[in-house]
């Protein structure tokens, strides 16, 4: 089961599927660290010259890191990829040193995700690692984010080794809206509901009422006759 960092379907999982394999998804873990990478810039950028050189150059970075990954191999991606964030952001200036900080921090929380792990222990001791130094940056919603992965470690690990996550929910939950927006607030729930069935190809979703009834008719008395075919076969 893969859900969002929602502390009640977390707990209703744990308390009514306890067998069950329980995971976050990356993709929300990873949208809570834009958001506060978001406020540091906003608190932090004090010049727009340096700041927006930093921005442009943290968006190059996530742009081409797809690139870069398929042109080398897992172990020496990793180690091409720090060394050229810490040198596409070594900006000498002191004002935005912390800015820096912050952003080199998340570039390599995003490496750890984007990494394929097969260990569970190395997943986790990578992770504790990021974790400690994030928590030791003098940036405050950088570590506000470390607190977070690290209340979730658990379950994003898990969703991380076993490579589940909520993109056939999320997928599903957008079209509902996009086709309640379409229908512009008109209809009954039974037309909402009908149309939504034809969307995702449920079978016998614009049949009439009469025939819905008829079929339900014929169904019951399908299910009323077996019981006597059976009776007479075993006799």
């Amino acid at each position: 089961m893969c859900s969002d960092m929602y502390d009640i379907y977390l707990n209703a999982a744990k308390k009514w599927c306890r067998f069950a394999c329980i995971g976050v998804d990356r993709f929300h873990v990873a949208k809570t660290g834009v958001g506060c990478m978001d406020d540091a810039r906003r608190r932090l950028q004090k010049g727009a010259s340096n700041g927006a050189d930093i921005k442009r150059r943290h968006r190059k970075l996530a742009a081409n890191r797809g690139k870069r990954r398929r042109e080398h191999g897992d172990a020496p991606w990793i180690e091409v990829e720090k060394k050229t964030i810490c040198n596409i952001l070594a900006v000498c200036d002191t004002k935005h040193s912390h800015l820096r900080q912050a952003y080199l921090t998340l570039q390599l929380y995003y490496i750890w995700q984007d990494h394929h792990w097969s260990d569970r222990c190395e997943c986790e001791k990578a992770l504790d690692n990021w974790i400690s130094k994030a928590s030791g940056l003098e940036v405050a919603e950088m570590r506000r984010f470390a607190k977070t992965v690290a209340r979730y470690k658990q379950y994003l690990v898990t969703a991380t080794i076993s490579h589940i996550n909520t993109a056939r929910a999320e997928s599903t939950n957008d079209k509902i809206k996009e086709l309640k927006r379409k229908s512009r607030g008109f209809g009954t729930f039974k037309e909402t509901r009908r149309r939504l069935l034809l969307a995702f190809g449920a079978p016998n979703a614009v049949e009439g009422a009469t025939a819905y009834i008829r079929r339900k008719k014929a169904q019951a008395a399908a299910s009323a006759a077996e019981p006597s075919k059976r009776r007479k076969k075993k006799r």
